[in-house]
């Protein structure tokens, strides 16, 4: 029996708790306040990897723990700290260097913390274990949901006893039509399945627990609402599914849809049984080689081509009957086939049996596998003996035909028509041409174009009339011209072929040079008959013209001889010849116009002018030939300036022309109308009158040279048909245009002259030398006129002496040098054409005169080109008149002069 104080001694808390300390197999630490070491069991110095306590004692238990892990320790000694108690986890490598995990708690005690680490790194590894193989199968699971819905094959799930839709997967929808079948019956997703045999063959594998297997299997889906059932095959297998006690749960069903393999096998089986019939039947020859180019299959006209039975030909090769100089060709022709090429088309000669060569042609393609392996060759053969034989006739008819064809000098192709589907002609399309074709056409390279192509604007008529000959036959020759191509052509075209083709053959020149040179020879021969025409009637009128004044002034001159004391009488006569005077001045001055317009010497006064001033300057000029046939004169004017840049004199001259060529066409007692208007940046003169009119046909003509309205000369006052030519060449001049318009004979006429307004004022013309005469308004002036015609002379000397001027006359430059030194004349009137010493001549020989240095010299002259007046000008003259000079234009000069 124990001692009870030996048993009371071994109970001490004291040694019992240092036992239970030291026993503990977790790694126990007794912690000061501040987490130093006060003492560790023998685990925990092991653990930290230390001989002994006293290595450890007075150490920072935080210094033993890696840094990751101080965080967590702090926070668990704070709690353990304030009452409660402190846990965490971290991992420290053992004295071995091996990773462990600890799971710490820390309590308070007196003064001190205690400090438990148990070791569960076995744990750690367990549940890290657990979470690889959870993982692993939740990847599994998804690797096979995924397998399953993208599975290429049909695949779906049913459960328990009334199969019901569990899973499907993408392709078993499209097998159905889209239909989603999930949580329904079989019987109820498909109905149309009732009647074929499928819900019954799935009760009994889910009652017998065996698969079933199933090839080429038919099923009638109706894939489409309202659609009528679908024929489809499908290779498949119903696998039972069973629970973990090892009963059948569930059917999975998967297969493959071979619809269309199978619906290609049936087509294939059908072909090979039409093809086996149409090889046996054909007219031409078949014949079906292995890789090595051995017979395998021919028919019975291959047999009757190359003179031998099938079974003569079964198993040899090509090659054993092909003709030598075919067989390098046919080699060829069986290495690029099997070297990838689809087929290729092959002439050459057969060996037959009796030694003849036959020509035929191969078309020979490649039998290939479903990888596109080369298998083999077929060839279908045409015995081409009569095409060769007609081919060489052609060949020879055509260097024939294509020799004649080229040597013609003229064009020739053939084309072919083309209608719209109303059969009209719409175009043509070139087929062939020679060379001359693009000689006479100049179109090149038309072979396959269409003419619309090569030319969009040809007109219908070559349509039409290629296209009568297409579908008549009937053969045509004509001349025509095709403005778009700017050709003349001499064509023939006939119809190719039979009725029903559209090819037609033309043969055809051009002609341009031709038809060119007969319309310039035409319009020649109709410019010089209208010339001579016109030239023979102005030289009548020009003669009458001409006579119409002189008549009147040789009768007065009569008259003034008998009747020289009769005041009344002369003063009547002076008047009449007067008229007549300038009547004949007006004619000659027009007719020098024209000439020096056409020859380009008239040159234009512009000058800045109120264009209503230079109207009333022609009505005053044409008012007495108004009065005259008792008109009634209509002027409207604008109440503002109208400026215009003109020569003012020759516009006047312009508007008087046009108002006399009213007044001699209109009826006696008519109405003439003047007007001005300015239309946007031109001015605008309008002379009408309601005379005889001007025919449609001649309004075009009326401003050409020499012309007047030819059935109404009658009414014509005078005039060589020149006035309106020399209004639009006046008024072309000054960048203007005029027109005529008249609605017909009877009806009048209208005139109308548009000029431009003026841009801006321009200075005017030069001023004349001042002219100062002795005595108060020009009387006395010293004047001396200088004139080989002694009568002309004379004349003007008379006039300026009844005018109150002092005169005196010389007949030639030298006397008149001599007269002006003595009489010192103020003004001279020279004429330019003198014999020995002319009026050039004269007029600087006065200059030099002391005294005479400003001495007004006017040239008087009957030459009045602008190219006379600029030689005048240089060789000192200050005036250029023009011979027959008008007494109140003299009268005005020296009034200006005196001025």
């Amino acid at each position: 029996m124990q001692d009870s104080r030996s048993a009371a001694s071994a109970l001490d808390p004291a040694t019992l708790g240092r036992q239970l300390f030291e026993a503990s197999p977790d790694c126990v630490k007794l912690l000061d306040g501040e987490g130093r070491i006060v003492a560790i069991n023998r685990c925990g110095i092991e653990a930290l990897g230390a001989d002994s306590i006293d290595t450890l004692r007075g150490r920072l238990w935080r210094s033993f723990v890696p840094e990751a892990s101080h965080a967590e320790l702090d926070a668990s000694m704070a709690q353990a700290h304030a009452g409660g108690v402190g846990r965490f986890r971290g991992c420290m490598p053992d004295p071995q260097g091996l990773t462990r995990w600890w799971e710490v708690t820390i309590s308070p005690i007196d003064g001190g913390l205690l400090a438990t680490s148990r070791d569960i790194s076995e744990q750690v590894a367990a549940e890290a274990e657990r979470e690889r193989l959870l993982a692993q199968l939740r990847s599994a699971n998804e690797r096979m949901e995924d397998v399953f819905r993208q599975a290429p094959a049909f695949m779906c799930v049913f459960t328990g006893p009334g199969l019901v839709f569990d899973m499907v997967n993408e392709r078993y929808l499209q097998l159905v039509g889209g239909r989603d079948p999930v949580g329904l019956a079989l019987r109820e997703a498909l109905p149309e399945l009732a009647g074929q045999g499928f819900v019954e063959l799935l009760e009994g594998v889910y009652r017998s627990g065996e698969p079933v297997f199933g090839t080429d299997v038919p099923v009638m889906l109706q894939r489409r609402p309202g659609a009528p059932l679908e024929r489809r095959f499908v290779d498949q297998v119903y696998m039972p599914l069973r629970d973990p006690d090892g009963g059948v749960s569930g059917i999975l069903v998967h297969g493959i849809d071979v619809t269309d393999r199978k619906l290609n096998e049936i087509a294939l089986y059908e072909s090979r049984e039409r093809f086996q019939k149409i090889v046996s039947q054909a007219a031409t020859g078949v014949v079906q080689m292995d890789t090595e180019g051995r017979i395998t299959l021919v028919n019975q006209k291959y047999c009757e081509m190359v003179g031998r039975s099938e079974a003569e030909l079964l198993g040899v090769s090509v090659l054993d009957f092909t003709a030598p100089g075919s067989v390098p060709v046919t080699i060829d022709a069986m290495r690029r086939l099997a070297g990838g090429e689809q087929g290729v088309v092959v002439d050459k000669e057969y060996l037959r049996r009796d030694g003849s060569l036959m020509p035929v042609t191969s078309s020979v393609n490649a039998l290939r596998g479903p990888s596109g392996e080369f298998q083999g060759l077929v060839a279908i053969v045409v015995d081409t003996t009569e095409k060769r034989r007609a081919e060489e006739q052609l060949r020879a008819s055509e260097e024939r035909y294509r020799t004649l064809f080229e040597s013609v000098d003229q064009g020739f192709c053939i084309l072919e028509m083309i209608f719209d589907e109303d059969e009209r002609p719409v175009d043509y399309r070139f087929l062939e041409m020679n060379r001359m074709f693009e000689v006479h056409t100049g179109l090149v390279g038309g072979a396959g174009k269409t003419a619309r192509e090569m030319v969009p604007t040809l007109d219908s008529f070559w349509f039409e009339t290629y296209g009568r000959v297409a579908q008549t036959g009937e053969p045509v020759r004509f001349e025509s011209e095709a403005p778009a191509m700017e050709r003349w052509f001499d064509v023939y075209a006939t119809r190719l072929g039979g009725p029903g083709s559209n090819r037609v053959a033309l043969l055809f020149s051009d002609i341009t040079s031709r038809k060119e040179s007969e319309a310039t020879l035409r319009k020649l021969a109709s410019d010089l008959a209208e010339a001579d025409r016109r030239k023979t009637e102005f030289l009548a009128t020009l003669a009458h013209e001409l006579r119409n004044p002189l008549a009147p002034i040789r009768s007065g001159l009569g008259v003034m001889r008998l009747k020289g004391d009769s005041p009344a009488a002369v003063a009547r006569v002076r008047e009449m010849m007067e008229r007549q005077v300038g009547n004949m001045v007006n004619l000659i001055d027009d007719l020098l116009d024209i000439a020096r317009i056409s020859g380009g010497k008239l040159e234009l006064k512009k000058e800045r002018a109120d264009l209503r001033t230079v109207l009333s300057s022609a009505v005053e000029t044409s008012l007495p030939l108004v009065e005259s046939g008792r008109h009634e004169l209509t002027v409207d004017l604008p109440e503002t300036e109208v400026p215009v840049e003109a020569d003012v004199t020759r516009i006047a001259q312009v508007v008087a022309n046009l108002l006399n060529n009213a007044a001699k066409y209109t009826p006696a007692g008519g109405c003439i109308g003047l007007a001005l208007r300015v239309e946007d940046d031109h001015a605008v003169i309008s002379v009408s009158d309601n005379g005889i009119g001007i025919p449609q046909d001649q309004l075009s003509a009326v401003f050409e040279m020499f012309s007047q309205v030819g059935q109404h000369t009658e009414r014509s006052q005078g005039g060589l048909g020149i006035g309106l030519s020399l209004v639009r060449r006046l008024v072309n001049m000054h960048g203007g245009e005029v027109s005529a318009a008249s609605r017909g004979p009877g009806t009048g006429s209208v005139f109308t002259v548009r000029l431009p307004l003026a841009s801006g004022a321009q200075a005017g013309g030069d001023m004349a030398p001042a002219f100062e005469p002795d005595g108060a308004g020009g009387e006395g002036a010293r004047i001396l006129v200088v004139d080989d015609n002694v009568d002309a002379a004379v004349t003007l000397s008379m006039i300026l002496d009844a005018c109150g001027y002092t005169t005196r006359v010389a007949h030639d430059g030298a006397h008149a040098v001599e007269l002006a030194a003595a009489f010192r004349p103020q003004v001279a009137f020279l004429d330019i054409g003198m014999p020995g010493m002319d009026g050039y001549q004269t007029a600087r020989a006065m200059r030099r005169l002391a005294g005479l240095e400003h001495i007004t010299l006017v040239a008087l002259t009957g030459w009045g080109a602008d190219s006379d007046r600029q030689k005048s000008s240089e060789a000192g003259f200050d005036h250029h008149l023009t011979k027959p000079v008008q007494l109140d234009v003299v009268q005005d000069l020296l009034a200006k002069l005196a001025a």
